[in-house]
Formats: structure tokens, sequence, C-alpha cells
């Protein structure tokens, strides 16, 4: 059994077997940076249809514009159960996806997709400026187009991920659960600077990973008919303050933490055979 792999930019995971599979945190709209603060924003139809022909399940880690804009017409696309957070499932069914697709989900679910068994894990988001903003409940009469920070995370999940004996660790936030092992860890490669040593080391010995996979360290609002470019890291006290997501210190660290550990900086859209990697 072959196991492929695909990153889709942003926090989008595609997981493949034999042409059955299931995507995580699909994003390729890509609004430019303006429209944060003036909407509404709409998905880019087209885009979605093109970068995801077929799909099975959309599992969401959490409903901040990034992750869940562009399940809705995913789903509506391909036919794919959603299944995510209260807030999730609100933004899919107001977007017009059928109550049979949708599927609330909670930490400590557990899955069983085909050949995927999904374990579902509490994670904890980075903190944010606009944390009072972009965090909370959603109302129930949700009316769909929203504001870029009217997506509000309710709930932050992870998901472990498990075919065929390998297990796949990913998550946008920190990883809550202390003993998680996994064969691999996609993890974001955004962490605040006075956090990184900590948020990392914690990651690595709470689950041993033999392959790290860096990703939401892209610059989300690119377009996708530009190459992809590092993002910039959260402002800090250093010189400069903005300095983008630099891979290759990325790499290193996670070798100074964890020696032998492989780390693979992912080419976006690139297939990926997960059993060839390990």
């Amino acid at each position: 059994m072959t196991l492929w792999c695909r990153w889709l930019g942003v926090a989008g995971i595609e997981l493949n077997v034999e042409g059955r599979g299931i995507i995580i945190d699909p994003y390729f709209t890509r609004f430019p940076l303006w429209k944060m603060w003036i909407g509404p924003i709409y998905p880019d139809r087209d885009l979605i249809i093109k970068n995801i022909p077929r799909c099975d399940t959309i599992l969401v880690t959490h409903a901040h514009f990034d992750h869940v804009m562009d399940v809705p017409i995913a789903a509506l696309h391909t036919g794919a159960t959603v299944m995510g957070s209260r807030n999730t499932c609100l933004i899919a069914g107001a977007s017009g996806v059928p109550a049979k697709q949708i599927r609330r989900i909670e930490a400590g679910d557990r899955l069983e997709l085909g050949d995927f068994r999904v374990d579902v894990l509490p994670a904890r988001h980075g903190k944010t400026a606009i944390d009072r903003i972009i965090n909370g409940p959603m109302p129930a009469d949700l009316k769909i187009p929203l504001r870029a920070l009217d997506y509000r995370m309710d709930q932050c999940l992870a998901f472990l991920v498990e075919v065929d004996g390998l297990r796949i660790l990913i998550g946008s936030g920190e990883i809550v659960e202390e003993n998680t092992p996994a064969d691999i860890l996609f993890v974001g490669a955004i962490a605040l600077e006075n956090e990184t040593d900590r948020y990392y080391s914690t990651a690595m010995e709470r689950t041993r990973p033999s392959i790290v996979i860096p990703y939401h360290w892209d610059d989300m609002f690119r377009p996708l008919s530009k190459p992809v470019r590092p993002t910039y890291r959260p402002p800090s006290w250093t010189i400069p303050p903005l300095r983008r997501v630099d891979l290759s210190s990325f790499s290193r660290m996670i070798d100074t933490i964890a020696p032998g550990t492989t780390v693979i900086i992912p080419e976006i859209f690139r297939l990926y055979n997960i059993n060839e990697l390990l």
C-alpha cells in the first residue's frame, strides 16, 4: 500500500492511498493583504476546483480563514465530507454544503476513514495581537460571505493519521498531548521568536519523529501564479524587526534539538511517496 502526500501551500496537506484520500486545511484563494481589513472576501472557485479534483474527506484544524475559507467549495465540488469544530460546521452549512456532508468532531474522537485511521487531538494555537477579534463562537444564523476577521476559531485540533502502520501528525498549533509518537511530523514554521526553543523542543520530545516537514511558512497573501516565498515572522525586538522565515535556520534548529532527524522542505503540489521517505 503506497501512501502519497502533497503540500498544498499554507497549511494544506493531502494524503492519498490508491486514489482515495483526505485533505486537511486546503487554502488557495490567497486574497491580498489589504482585504484582511476591508471585506467581504470570496473563495476563488476555479482555483479550488483545479487543485482539488477529487477528495473523500476534508479535515479542518480550526476556523480561521486560511484554514476553512476554501473548504465549502471543495466539498461541494467533490462531495467530500467536512469534519471540524462547531464554527467549521456553521461555515460549511451557511455556504451551502448539505448537512449529510458535515460532521462535527472534537478532541478525543477516533475516525475510521477507509484506509485512514485518524485520532483527533487537542492543540493550542499561537497567540496573536488580534485574538479577541478572530477567536470565539460564531452565530448560528451565520451569513456568507464573511470578512476575513469574521472567521473565528472556537477550537484548535490536530490530527494523528495512521495508514498501514505509518503515523503522521498534522497540526497547525502546539501539540498538547504529552506522548504522541509519530513517524512524520508536519509542524508550522512561524513560532514566535521568544518561544522558538520551547515550542520545537516540546514538539520533538512529544512526537519523536523520523522526519519533520515544515509547513504554513509561505506568504499566504501571494497568489499561486507567483513563485512561493517565505512569509514574515511575527515582529520582534531584533534588527530588522521584520524578517522572513528562514528555512535553513529551521533545519539547523531541528538538527540541534533532535540530531539525526531528517528535515524535508516541501515543494508545493509535489507528490511525495511517504513509504520511500522513511
